[in-house]
């Protein structure tokens, strides 16, 4: 509020007592600038009435009243979808237990790509001459309905459906299941309908610099990492409410017969200027010497074995992220990023590691106006990290904050040096991730005195070295595990940590949020490690795992008092104090030397860890209760049965897959469930699941056909 309007009454008065009143010190004004407060909030109250008349507009406290005068059951709160369940009852009722409703609503409840097969449409039958359900066709189109013959037999005519065989998008019949409908078996029935969902979330990532594969010139990967990983596609929105979900409208990977038969079926003349998935405007494209590549010279190719296409064609390999050229067509300037880039789109599980995904509410702002802003990017006179870093250097080292502004490489050494009391910031700008290369191991270091650095939204592959009385932040940023990733995606020096401190000091504090980093190593002295909504990756050497967070990479001496909220931790720990842990899940053991201090919750501990006292740990709770249902003590195989069914289970262990880090199906129900409010331990707590599928079941009670079962098939 500005001082005018702070005045607004009391300018209301006329003059002649705003001069006694300046006469006397200006009581009266003090006390008009309190009521003027107490004005101001009751205005705003009264000019909220109307807005509360309307879900669209209403404050988050009216929804549920606003749903109880629709007889709207409330649902646990994911992404607003409480406020849009409640604006499309009325909607929804209207359509009730139509598969197109039923597939909408999915997708409103809970925010993951929704797709709903009525399994028993998809039944072999024997036909009847009275009662003909199709009619065959000799050619069918791909994806027709009619590409079937219902009595048995599949019309093996058409590629693009026997590729859909038992996926989301099948159409052919099937013999009937009469087993339990669930994730992997007992779909086909008379009775089942099942909901296919798209957990992982899609990134368009615009105008980045394909790596070049080693010893094969022609050939790149789409990923800045150097490793093969599989291209998904933006989902399109639907053009008609009333129909189904199609492959282009939901989050998954692109399918490459699919992909081959829609560039095959391009007709350039037709005036769209792409197809169904390459394209501009289609979250896949490639230019080449400046200039777009058009879709009809793209080709569809499995380039695992790294051939070339013909002349005059660029290959793509959207199942393992490769790109190809012709011998000789190779781009004349493939480091030129206006000259040779490419846009794609992959896919994670949540806004963390970094990425071009809104981040501008976590964003950290320097306290005092007078701090500088300098602006990288390509293409301009600043154009690499280190013609900042002079320049805030030149600038006596003053508050500043150096923002990248694209998705550039940007190579060679960080080494930096704060004054005392200093305050640098290194931020990508929101919507951007650059890749920052780093040549051997940067320092970070502050010579005397305290200061703060912050890293905000980078990609950084290489390490950081540690020194002084360092404040450091990062924040949605990734520390590739290993340093650097090879074609299969293994790490290249998986005996490499990602931060190191050499000079210890009891101020230095390292504070780490969202974000995807490998071993860290620091010593006891050091203040405090401090890890929330994040992935810490221990590498595998040989057949052991080397320490997650430790002082040394053999563990002989324990690491800083540690603060961990929603993490997951790959690999051993060995700390000073365990200061608090919440919603973490350990996959190898936790050591601490002071137990008396701190506490463990809601968190996976694996047996024969030494940690402060645990309160709802897994397996500890899982054996407490067999033990009071049996009313004696566990024998040891009885302990190790619960052991090994309450493992965590993840999709993928390995950094630079889509399914990194994501609990699986399979994994009990005490680790998907396990967090304080119920949703899963780990990095991925604040994404909900639990209450996203608790949505969803809550909502078919009241809009699934009376008779059906429904069954949730996770696709990703």
């Amino acid at each position: 509020m500005t001082q005018n309007d702070q005045d607004r009454l009391y300018n209301l008065l006329p003059s002649i007592y705003r001069i006694r009143d300046a006469d006397q010190g200006e009581p009266l004004r003090s006390l008009l600038m309190i009521i003027q407060e107490q004005a101001d909030a009751l205005r705003k109250d009264i000019d909220g009435l109307y807005e509360d008349w309307f879900i669209e507009t209403c404050a988050d406290w009216v929804i549920p009243y606003i749903g109880e005068l629709v007889g709207n059951r409330p649902l646990h709160e994911i992404k607003k979808a409480r406020r849009t369940d409640v604006a499309k009852t009325i909607y929804y009722r209207r359509r009730k237990g139509t598969a197109a409703m039923l597939e909408e609503m999915a997708r409103d409840v809970t925010g993951w790509g929704a797709h709903v097969v009525e399994f028993f449409k998809l039944m072999e039958w024997s036909q009847n001459l009275n009662h003909l359900r199709f009619s065959k066709s000799i050619d069918p189109p791909p994806g027709s309905p009619v590409s079937v013959d219902y009595v048995g037999t599949v019309n093996i005519r058409s590629r693009d459906v026997i590729d859909r065989i038992d996926g989301p998008f099948d159409v052919i019949s099937h013999t009937a299941d009469i087993r339990p409908i669930c994730c992997w078996e007992g779909w086909h029935n008379i009775r089942k309908i099942g909901f296919f969902l798209w957990r992982l979330e899609t990134y368009l990532l615009a105008a980045i610099s394909p790596r070049p594969v080693p010893d094969h010139p022609h050939c790149f990967t789409f990923s800045r990492l150097g490793n093969m990983t599989p291209l998904f596609h933006e989902p399109q929105r639907e053009d008609d409410d009333t129909g189904l979900a199609r492959e282009i409208h939901v989050s998954g990977p692109i399918r490459p017969l699919a992909f081959d038969i829609d560039l095959k079926a391009y007709d350039p003349d037709d005036g769209s200027g792409s197809s169904d998935y390459y394209g501009h405007d289609r979250g896949l494209s490639i230019t080449k010497n400046g200039k777009p590549v058009p879709p009809e010279d793209i080709v569809s190719m499995d380039l695992s074995s790294f051939g070339c296409p013909d002349a005059g064609k660029v290959a793509i390999d959207v199942k393992h992220g490769l790109l190809g050229f012709a011998p000789g067509e190779e781009p004349s300037a493939p480091a030129n990023l206006a000259k040779f880039n490419a846009t794609y789109t992959y896919a994670f599980s949540a806004d963390i590691g970094g990425g071009p995904y809104e981040r501008r509410q976590d964003m950290i702002e320097h306290e005092e106006e007078t701090a500088t802003v300098i602006e990288v990017a390509k293409g301009t006179a600043i154009d690499t990290l280190q013609k900042a870093l002079n320049q805030w250097a030149a600038d006596d080292k003053k508050a500043c904050t150096i923002r990248i502004m694209d998705n550039g490489i940007y190579g060679g050494n960080m080494d930096i040096e704060l004054p005392v009391d200093g305050w640098l910031q290194i931020q990508a700008d929101n919507g951007v991730w650059p890749d920052v290369r780093l040549v051997g191991i940067s320092s970070l270091k502050v010579a005397s005195g305290e200061a703060r650095l912050i890293l905000d939204g980078l990609l950084v592959e290489g390490a950081f070295d540690l020194s002084g009385s360092l404040d450091l932040i990062l924040q949605h940023c990734t520390l590739v595990p290993g340093r650097w990733l090879n074609l299969a995606g293994d790490p290249i020096y998986p005996d490499r940590d990602s931060l190191v401190v050499t000079t210890a000091s009891a101020e230095m504090s390292v504070t780490i949020r969202k974000c995807i980093l490998g071993p860290i190593r620091m010593p006891e002295i050091t203040k405090c490690l401090a890890i929330e909504d994040s992935i810490v990756q221990g590498l595998r050497v040989g057949k052991g795992v080397r320490y997650a967070i430790a002082a040394d990479d053999q563990g002989d001496e324990p690491g800083p008092p540690l603060v961990l909220d929603r993490v997951t931790v790959f690999g051993p720990v060995y700390a000073k104090e365990l200061i608090r842990a919440s919603e973490v899940i350990f996959t190898d053991e936790v050591m601490t030397e002071r137990q008396q201090i701190g506490c463990v919750r809601f968190s996976y501990v694996p047996e024969g860890s030494l940690t402060p006292r645990r309160y709802h740990c897994q397996p500890d709770t899982a054996m407490s209760k067999e033990e009071q249902l049996l009313k004696r003590n566990l024998t040891a195989a009885e302990r190790k049965l619960i052991r090994d069914r309450l493992e965590p289970l993840f999709t993928s262990r390995r950094y630079g897959e889509p399914g990194y880090a994501q609990i699986i199906r399979p994994c009990a129900v005490e680790i998907r469930t396990g967090a304080e409010d119920g949703s899963e331990m780990g990095a991925f707590a604040s994404l909900k699941q639990p209450q996203r599928e608790a949505n969803l079941r809550m909502r078919l009670e009241e809009y699934l056909p009376f008779g059906l079962e429904a069954g949730f098939v996770f696709v990703t």
